[in-house]
């Protein structure tokens, strides 16, 4: 006969008094926006390992670094309760860092600047043009487009001009793609001499959620305790407890109890939990751009590039924010390792290198000395003082020497996919000899 659990009735109650909206300080913080964004990350992958339904068998799940998080929730739990705001320092006393969570994983190896309003790269373009054709040639509108008796360049053409007055949104929903894989960005034609109050007013017209494009609504989110309750509400699924709505709501709205009643907290706090917690919303989006921001601008102020006026922002940033082994990242490596056993002994190496750098070179000295990441221009630039103006052809190669083209280079992003791919380039050269 199970007996009923009594709900804990008291705000002061050891077991969840530390969830406390006032022991999450904010407030004292200056990198506002990289606190947050890894705040956020770091219980959103917490979550997704405990209701994700995810297979820890799976080679693909053990890559990602879920298992790790799972291994560690008690431990991620206790330092919670205890710090409330986590950052490296309070990582590194559990063995974990913050390239430990998928999400930050991906951010630091590659923290490139979230613009939301730009003008379209080559790439991109070209990337578009291919989607449209695989659109129209291989989706349930190819039976619709007008057959042709002759086939090649004009045929393709042909068939494509059958949907030239669709916009690439009204392509997508007619070739079938399901309404979330829709995709978000969308190619603007702007009339740059168009009166400004006019682009204003169609480009306006043009967003779908402009009133949910607030960014950074930090205020907000500490007033409606959206980390204590996250915190909350994970420890009261994981201990199978009940806390009575009126002691929840005076934890999270201390100071206003009277103002807020769990009917104020059901209009508040979770909605701004399920947008926060949506990664390809606008509000984690718009989080993740300031967060991208202030880590740019810490690199920046670094490399001596940014005025004196960003020295607290970057300061705590470093100290924080940012995994100490950066710009290596160390549990990847160390998942590729485990995850392709025969590159294992070549990754190790590389692993074991890295790591004499980061005892050599403290954090700062590290990102110092790293390479700019440039884009197509700044390249061409290079080339053109090294070998000559117009002597700069794509590609440089020489038909009797290996492939010489120019690659940029950046030790700053570490990118994983290289690495596996080189590992197996090895496997397969060692398999042919």
């Amino acid at each position: 006969m199970s007996v009923a659990v009594k709900p804990i009735d008291d705000a002061t109650d050891d077991r969840i008094a530390c969830y406390n909206r006032k022991n999450y300080d904010f407030g004292s913080l200056k990198a506002r926006s990289m606190a947050w964004f890894i705040q956020v990350a770091i219980r959103r992958d917490m979550d997704v390992c405990v209701n994700g339904g995810l297979d820890f068998d799976n080679p693909l799940v053990k890559f990602q670094g879920h298992k790790e998080i799972y291994d560690k929730l008690d431990a991620l739990e206790t330092l919670i309760r205890a710090r409330h705001i986590i950052d490296e320092e309070g990582l590194e006393t559990i063995g974990l860092t913050l390239y430990n969570f998928p999400t930050l994983s991906h951010f630091y190896v590659d923290p490139v600047k979230q613009a939301f309003v730009r003008e379209a790269t080559i790439r991109e373009l070209l990337d578009k043009a291919d989607h449209l054709k695989r659109l129209v040639l291989d989706s349930r509108l190819a039976a619709y487009v007008p057959k042709h008796d002759f086939e090649g360049e004009n045929s393709e053409r042909d068939k494509i001009a059958f949907v030239n007055q669709m916009t690439l949104s009204t392509l997508e929903k007619e070739a079938g793609v399901e309404q979330d894989e829709i995709r978000k960005e969308k190619l603007l034609l702007v009339d740059m001499a168009a009166p400004v109050t006019v682009l204003k007013q169609q480009f306006l017209k043009l967003l779908d959620r402009e009133s949910r494009l607030k960014q950074g609504a930090y205020d907000d989110w500490e007033e409606y305790g959206i980390l204590p309750y996250l915190d909350m509400r994970r420890w009261i699924a994981r201990n199978q407890r009940k806390v009575k709505a009126k002691t929840r709501v005076e934890l999270i709205y201390a100071r206003r109890l009277q103002g807020y009643g769990p009917k104020k907290f059901e209009e508040t706090t979770i909605p701004h939990i399920e947008k926060l917690m949506d990664q390809k919303g606008p509000v984690f989006r718009g989080l993740l751009a300031e967060g991208s921001d202030e880590f740019r601008d810490t690199i920046a102020w670094t490399q001596g590039e940014a005025p004196e006026a960003n020295a607290g922002v970057a300061e705590e940033t470093l100290k924080r924010w940012i995994p100490k082994s950066y710009p290596y990242n160390f549990p990847d490596l160390e998942r590729t390792a485990r995850t392709f056993p025969k590159s294992r002994e070549k990754l190790r190496q590389m692993i074991d290198l890295l790591k004499i750098d980061t005892q050599k070179r403290s954090l700062l000295g590290r990102i110092r000395n790293m390479e700019h990441k440039d884009d197509g221009t700044g390249q061409l630039r290079a080339m053109e003082e090294l070998l000559g103006k117009n002597a700069y052809v794509y590609p440089v190669t020489d038909p009797d020497e290996d492939d010489v083209t120019p690659k940029p280079s950046s030790k700053a992003a570490l990118n994983i996919d290289d690495l596996i791919a080189d590992a197996e380039d090895l496997e397969a050269e060692r398999a042919r000899h």
